[in-house]
């Protein structure tokens, strides 16, 4: 017979699962929000450090209408290397360390054989 608290653990589970998703992505879409800007204003050759988040957001309608004239790549460019980083760079390190986890250790049982096994081994 299942308690009836059950239920309510695992829908209070899900809601806390889906806002770690959420606050995830919602981080992850600031980060690219500033890598954009930040690659934006390097291949301007503005200070970069000097990038908020609405960088990139300020220059897309400045290039839509006709003020930044050949800034497109650019800005298709930042955007394309600040969604890849802060969007791939994570998903690539748990890649790296789950794939290096599973691995066994190539020397890690290596031992000297006693006296009686390389006699037995007919090395003596």
């Amino acid at each position: 017979m299942t308690r009836p608290n059950t239920h309510v653990f695992q829908q209070a589970r899900m809601v806390v699962v889906t806002l770690a998703v959420l606050a995830c992505f919602l981080g992850g879409l600031v980060a690219s929000l500033w890598l954009a800007s930040f690659f934006l204003y390097a291949s301007l050759r503005i200070n970069p450090l000097h990038a908020g988040l609405s960088g990139w957001l300020d220059a897309l309608p400045a290039w839509r209408h006709g003020l930044m004239p050949n800034a497109g790549r650019k800005l298709a460019g930042a955007a394309l290397f600040g969604v890849l980083l802060s969007f791939g760079g994570p998903v690539f390190g748990l890649h790296a360390l789950w794939e290096r986890s599973g691995r066994r250790q190539l020397y890690g049982s290596a031992r000297f054989a006693s006296e009686s096994e390389i006699r037995r081994a007919g090395l003596l």
